[in-house]
This record gives C-alpha cells, sequence and structure tokens, in this order.
C-alpha cells in the first residue's frame, strides 16, 4: 500500500475564567520558558486568556498524541497569526468564557499499518 498521512486529533475546550486565579507557579508548571518569558510581561488581564489558551491547546496535542505529556516542553510559536508546534495543525477560537483548541498531527506513515 502506498504511504499516506493519517491525522491524529485532539480537542479541548475550557473556561477561561478557570485561569483567572492561577498562580506563578501553575504558569511555570505549563509554560514553555520562551512562553513564561512572554506571560510575565503581560497585564493581568491578559494573563488568564494566554494561560487558557495555552492550556487548551496543549491538551489538545496530548489528546491527539499523549508522548506530549509535559507541558512545559510543548513551546507554542504564533507566527502569520497561527499557532505551531511541531507538525501539528492547530485552530483556535474563543467567544465570551468559553476557548476551544483543535489540533491535527500530520503524520506521514504506513496508511495499512496505522489502521490496525
Amino acid at each position: 500500500m502506498q504511504d499516506a498521512f493519517y491525522r491524529p486529533i485532539g480537542v479541548d475546550i475550557t473556561h477561561i475564567s478557570r485561569f483567572e486565579k492561577a498562580d506563578i507557579n501553575f504558569a511555570k508548571r505549563i509554560l514553555s520558558i520562551d512562553e513564561f518569558n512572554q506571560f510575565i510581561k503581560l497585564k493581568t488581564e491578559q494573563k488568564a486568556l494566554f494561560l487558557a489558551r495555552a492550556w487548551a491547546i496543549k491538551e489538545a496535542i496530548f489528546k491527539a498524541n499523549n508522548k506530549y505529556y509535559r507541558f512545559s516542553q510543548i513551546n507554542l510559536k504564533k507566527y502569520n497569526n497561527r499557532w505551531h508546534f511541531l507538525n501539528f495543525s492547530i485552530s483556535i477560537s474563543h467567544d465570551q468564557d468559553i476557548l476551544i483548541a483543535f489540533v491535527l498531527e500530520n503524520v506521514k506513515e504506513n496508511y495499512e499499518k496505522n489502521r490496525n
């Protein structure tokens, strides 16, 4: 059989308000060093959204591929108005207090091997 892409998916939904009282230790536990350096520069009112977004994306990545269980080792980058991490396609949306993250892992392997 010809090589094909298969795409493990992960989805997470959260309330942004859950992160309003998150302490610095929580931020250190889930953010990479680069992300944490961005986080500490934010205004207080921006921090809950930043943490909720990082949490939801990383939780969705873990659901797509559970080898990424140390959230602090997932270093999310944003460029061209899109979030990036390795070979994952990432999409997020939020409305009021609800934030959802959806990820697809782009994996090229033998299709038959992954069907079983």
